[in-house]
């Protein structure tokens, strides 16, 4: 079963960060909180977070290769794919967890924006001023 392109992106911008930006640090809740985190501040991907942790538990699902799409720093150790797949189903649980019941689920979606107040006229300086307005 083939993933879609953004989804095979967003696994590989997630190991090239898990890699190469986290000192191949363990896959730990810490990592996976950070990584949930990141994914809503700083996004790979333009879809919805919903649809991020779905495409994620679909990259899990599928047959593909995910661990070894780049090569380690010399003398660091590549990760192990069923590491990796376990660390994907934890993110995207924790997207999903972090996804609040207003959250968009079409992709550049965003919450209506809310109308300013009215901007509050300008008070007349002096009486001549006041008097020029009110007529």
């Amino acid at each position: 079963m083939a993933v879609e392109p953004w989804v095979t992106c967003l696994v590989n911008g997630i190991l090239y960060n898990a890699m190469f930006h986290s000192d191949c640090s363990a896959f730990d809740d810490d990592l996976v909180r950070r990584y949930a985190v990141a994914l809503r501040e700083s996004p790979i991907s333009d879809e919805p977070l919903r649809r991020q942790a779905a495409g994620l538990r679909a990259a899990v699902a599928s047959d593909a290769v995910l661990a070894s799409a780049f090569e380690p720093y010399p003398g660091w150790p590549p990760y192990n794919e069923a590491e990796f797949r376990a660390f994907l189903t934890r993110l995207a649980d924790a997207v999903d967890e972090s996804i609040g019941p207003d959250e968009p689920d079409v992709p550049g979606e965003r919450e209506a924006p809310r109308p300013h107040p009215p901007r509050p006229r300008p008070r007349p300086k002096g009486l001549r001023a006041l008097l020029r307005r009110l007529r």
